[in-house]
């Protein structure tokens, strides 16, 4: 099963709960793959730069700005109690 056959929340939860199974080096990835994207959220909106599509095997593929946020504040909780 591939992120396409699952919805965004369902992702977003499964995502969540894996984060007590990962090491602190993949969850330090996370983080930095998340504020990558966050970043690139940004520069999107200021400067009408074309945000990159994501592929369905990829993470965070469908995930918004939002909840991008909300998954960068989970990672840096789990990245703290490490």
């Amino acid at each position: 099963m591939n992120n396409k056959d699952l919805g965004k929340e369902e992702r977003q939860k499964l995502l969540l709960a894996s984060f007590s199974e990962k090491t602190p080096k993949q969850m330090r990835t996370i983080r930095n793959n998340l504020n990558n994207r966050i970043t690139s959220f940004e520069q999107e909106m200021k400067l009408g730069k074309s945000l990159p599509a994501l592929q369905a095997s990829n993470v965070l593929f469908d995930f918004d700005l939002k909840d991008c946020r909300i998954l960068l504040a989970a990672a840096k909780k789990v990245i703290k109690t490490h």
